[in-house]
């Protein structure tokens, strides 16, 4: 099994360009509707990650982020960085 957290993402002006070990993807900022944390929960463990859900169509796991760690400062930053850039491309 290969860890959510591995692989990349790049954000620009136009959108953001995933990057993992067998795929690379981009998407428009305009086709996503929100970014999202969401928390997973397995037997004896918890996890974050972010995706972002797209406007038509389902969301997508952000990949390069993702935690384990209930307060995580590094995670909690990639999350902020990721909304700042969705809202400059949404509002202008």
């Amino acid at each position: 099994m290969i860890n959510r957290g591995y692989g990349r993402t790049l954000l620009t002006p136009n959108g953001m360009e995933f990057r993992t070990f067998v795929s690379r993807r981009s998407v428009p900022w305009s086709e996503i509707a929100r970014i999202e944390k969401r928390r997973h929960q397995g037997r004896s463990s918890e996890w974050w990650d972010v995706c972002a859900v797209r406007v038509r169509g389902r969301a997508l796991t952000v990949p390069g982020v993702f935690t384990s760690r209930r307060r995580d400062a590094d995670f909690e930053e990639k999350l902020a960085v990721i909304r700042e850039y969705w809202t400059r491309a949404v509002v202008g």
